[in-house]
Parts: C-alpha cells; structure tokens; sequence
C-alpha cells in the first residue's frame, strides 16, 4: 500500500486498547457512500484531505464539488463490480445499509463480505484494508448468544431477523478469510447519522473493545455518527486493528 506516516493521537479512556494512526491511506473507496452513515465516512474522509472513490447504485445523488472525490456506480455483492471499483485503491469501507432479505446468507451484508474476501484473497499485506460497519448485536460472543438476544420483532422467517444473523454471517465469512479486514460494531445508541447531526458531535474521541460492547460509568454505550465516522477512517488509514472486530462507545 503507499502510506505515509501521518501520526494522530486518539483519546481514549482506561481498560480498553489505544490505537495512534501512523499511517496514511491516499486512496479510500466507500461503498454505500450515499446512505446515513456512507456520507459522514466520505466527509470525514474527504476533511482529511484523502482521494474519495464514492460508490452507489444511486451516483446521480453525489453533490461534492471537491476535487478529491469521484463518483461511481457500483455494487458491492458483485466480485466483478468490487474488482472494478477497487482497482488502486489502499483502504475500503463498506457502509452499506440493511437490505430485505429472506435469509441471513443472502443479505448485502454477507454477499458484500463474500465478494470482499473472494476478491482480495491471497494479496496478504498488499491487499487494501478493508474497514466494515458491521452491527452491534455481533460484540457478543457467538450466535447462538446473538439468537437469545433478538428482539420480540425478529421471529423466525422474518427479514428483520435476517438482517441481524446477516451482519454475524458476515463476520463468519471474514473470520474464515485471509484478507485485512476490520469489521466496526456501532453501539446501539448511535446518534445523530439520520440528518440530525449537531456541530459537537464531532469530538475526536472514542472507546473501543475486542471483547464485547463499550458502556460508560452507567451501563450506556453510545456514540455520534460523526465519531464513529473518525474511529472507521482512523482504522482504515492505520490498517489495524486488523482481522478483529471492534465494539466502539464513549
């Protein structure tokens, strides 16, 4: 990859790992750069002064006028669309939202994460660093304990219950793959990514854990989309932490 040393000191608390960014990725693709969370990751991005390949079904929306930032369709489910897009690129995020599906094999979640490995497979350190916003239901300790936990409106059958066993899917198939991969567990108590962002939602500073989710003195875990945007490209600039995934909170 060609990165630069560009050290940023991240704030954190006691009890959880400490992560300094050293490096420096020139070329971040972001798939889902049109939803929620996709346009706080590109700004974020495109802020720090990085060439931003923005990639949706819907490019016709893009209205960045910065002369870092490209605009291109593509889809994330598909190996030969990924191989397109990706093309140069140091680093990859993947914000791509919950779509309806029947089973949680064949959410985008999963499909994305199996065209992600399958394209990237054996470059080891040369490969990009792939940096996913994954859900946070996947902080617990396995399926089975993801399964006890589903709200009363995930029956079985249902797309919603997809949904949630289609992030853990996606966690399985990165965890059995050889590629750089980092896969982001936001809080449930995410704020402020649903065009209610405020001007301090931005502080800088953030909490992570390999080992279940992050909670304050209180029991609460929380964090503004503007801050999980800073912890996702922080990961994708450094490369780590790599193949692990990473519950993040106050």
């Amino acid at each position: 990859m060609n990165k630069l040393l560009a050290p940023v000191l991240i704030a954190v608390l006691t009890a959880v790992s400490v992560f300094s960014v050293s490096v420096y990725a020139d070329r971040i693709v972001v798939f889902g750069a049109t939803g929620n969370l996709g346009k706080i990751v590109v700004r974020e991005a495109l802020n720090r002064g990085h060439e931003v390949v923005g990639v949706s079904r819907s490019p016709e929306k893009f209205a960045y006028t910065e002369a870092n930032f490209i605009g291109v369709a593509g889809n994330p489910t598909s190996l030969e669309s990924v191989l397109e897009v990706t093309e140069g690129a140091d680093a990859i995020i993947n914000a791509v939202g919950g779509r309806e599906a029947a089973r949680p094999e064949e959410t985008a979640m999963n499909q994305s994460a199996i065209a992600f490995t399958e394209a990237f497979a054996g470059l080891g350190d040369a490969g990009p660093q792939l940096v996913v916003v994954g859900g946070g239901s996947t902080m617990v300790d396995s399926r089975e304990e993801l399964i006890a936990n589903l709200p009363p409106n995930a029956p079985e059958g249902s797309p919603f219950r997809a949904l949630f066993l289609g992030h853990w899917a996606a966690y399985e198939t990165y965890l059995a793959s050889d590629i750089n991969w980092t896969f982001v567990a936001p809080p449930f108590g995410l704020t402020g990514w649903r065009g209610d962002a405020s001007p301090g939602d931005r502080t800088g500073e953030y909490r992570t854990s390999t080992a279940g989710p992050v909670v304050d003195s209180e029991g609460k875990s929380a964090i503004t989309g503007a801050d999980l945007a800073v912890a996702v490209v922080d990961f994708a600039e450094k490369g780590e932490p790599n193949q692990v995934k990473v519950g993040l909170g106050y």
